[in-house]
């Protein structure tokens, strides 16, 4: 259901629209994770390191897919705000044709350059290059469906809409693990069935969102007449979705050069890191879902001019945020053991993933803070500002790593000890452009008086 988060509670309305978002990414963080449970338990750890592997890789296509369709929920938001309907139905077709025309250019990019990627790029070890290139070349097929659903997604928590998010990958996460098991265990399909798996729960959840949305909301229909592409609606998706895009992607390539270091040390090592980068994931899922929820509601807000809400909203966020971040860290503490032990990885790989969770765990709210304060800057279209951020602790965290094991010889603890480093720079950098007041002036839609 659509959501007007003009009025009525900051803290109820953002923490209404975060939870099925934070729940919906937990889905799909469980298939991600299904899909490396069965294969470092079934198919070993050879296969658990090629899929991680590819994972440096896959990143790349969700940052375009994640960043243009950022740029394309943060113009519907200030619409819908501004109640200006006709101009979202051009804007959504027009981020489609965008999102879909990019899609064929990575999908055919990524099956003919998946060698060279793999071997040259990531440095990945002999013994599992097959496997990686397999996984990836199947990966890129799915990847349409994955930008068209990125749209629909956006699309509908523009409007605060973010409970039918959680149906459809409730649908594709179910989906994927059946998919999973058959294909691996029955099948025998090996690291390709779990490929093939991912693809076909793509593809399902792409339908059903646009099934959804076109059954749900009526100001969403898009007519004949404005399914063109529109030239003025796409400068303003890509004014504000080509910044995140780029700062994804980037942020991507430093993943790219950690993962080098990673592979350096061994199939132990890539194990360890996949396992502990799994569970990771499933500490960002609350940041993430108020980064959403905040966006959108800034979006919102900044159509509509309620200025003095936005600070309300965001103060109202890190009261609920920060205590969830807390209780998180207490977690990773105590259950760091059983949670890489999940995997199937025993031995070196046990001790390498453990002690990086443990070191993590104590900064953890730098990153939660951060993360709800530039929700504040990309819903209100500050996202040069966002991305600046983003980069430059990424610069930092990237030399950090190299520092570290190469000259200062701590090899794999490398990988953590540069974490809190980049943390820490991404949450003074954010917390001062905030404080500056500059994001205010940065709204691309008005509402008409």
């Amino acid at each position: 259901m659509a959501k007007d988060m003009t009025k009525g509670s900051e803290a109820r309305l953002i923490l209404l629209f975060a939870l099925p978002i934070m729940l919906g990414l937990a889905l799909q963080q469980l298939y991600n994770t299904v899909d490396s449970v069965v294969v470092g338990q079934y198919l070993g750890e050879a296969a658990l390191s090629a899929v991680g592997t590819c994972s440096a890789l896959t990143m790349f296509a969700v940052s375009f897919a994640a960043g243009l369709s950022n740029g394309a929920g943060i113009v519907l938001a200030q619409y819908y705000g501004a109640k200006k309907f006709h101009d979202m139905r051009k804007t959504l077709s027009t981020s489609l044709y965008l999102l879909v025309g990019l899609s064929v250019v990575i999908t055919i990019l990524g099956i003919a350059l998946a060698r060279p990627l793999l071997h040259r790029l990531l440095s990945a070890p002999e013994e599992i290059l097959s496997m990686a290139m397999t996984y990836f070349q199947i990966y890129c097929i799915g990847l349409i469906f994955q930008f068209v659903y990125n749209v629909i997604a956006a699309a509908l928590r523009s409007i605060g809409d973010s409970r039918a998010s959680l149906i459809f990958l409730l649908i594709s996460s179910v989906l994927n693990i059946a998919l999973d098991l058959v294909f691996v265990l029955c099948f025998g399909w090996g690291v390709a069935g779990t490929a093939v798996a991912t693809v076909i729960s793509q593809a399902a959840s792409a339908a059903v969102s646009i099934f959804y949305m076109w059954k749900k909301y009526e100001f969403y229909r898009v007519q004949r007449d404005e399914a063109a592409f529109d030239k003025e609606k796409s400068a303003l998706i890509l004014k504000l979705g080509v910044p995140t895009m780029v700062q994804m992607c980037i942020v991507s390539g430093g993943n790219v050069l950690v993962q080098r270091v990673v592979n350096s040390f061994g199939t132990s090592a890539i194990a360890a890191a996949t396992a502990a980068g799994r569970i990771e994931n499933y500490l960002f899922i609350p940041c993430q879902g108020f980064n959403n929820g905040v966006s959108t509601f800034t979006g919102q807000n900044m159509g509509a001019g309620n200025i003095e809400r936005v600070y309300s909203g965001w103060r109202k966020s890190l009261m609920l945020v920060v205590p969830i971040a807390l209780v998180l860290m207490a977690g990773l503490e105590l259950f760091s053991r059983p949670l890489i032990a999940l995997f199937g990885v025993e031995g070196e790989a046990l001790a390498l993933g453990m002690r990086h969770l443990r070191f993590i765990a104590p900064f953890f709210v730098l990153f939660a803070v951060y993360m709800s304060t530039t929700g504040i800057l990309t819903g209100s279209g500050d996202v040069m500002a966002a991305t600046s951020i983003t980069l430059s602790s990424l610069a930092i965290r990237v030399s950090a790593t190299y520092i570290f094991a190469f000259v200062c010889g701590f090899r794999f603890a490398s990988l953590y000890y540069a974490v809190p480093i980049g943390w820490a720079v991404c949450f003074v950098c954010a917390m001062l452009r905030f404080r500056s007041g500059r994001w205010k002036q940065k709204a691309v839609v008005r509402r008409d008086l």
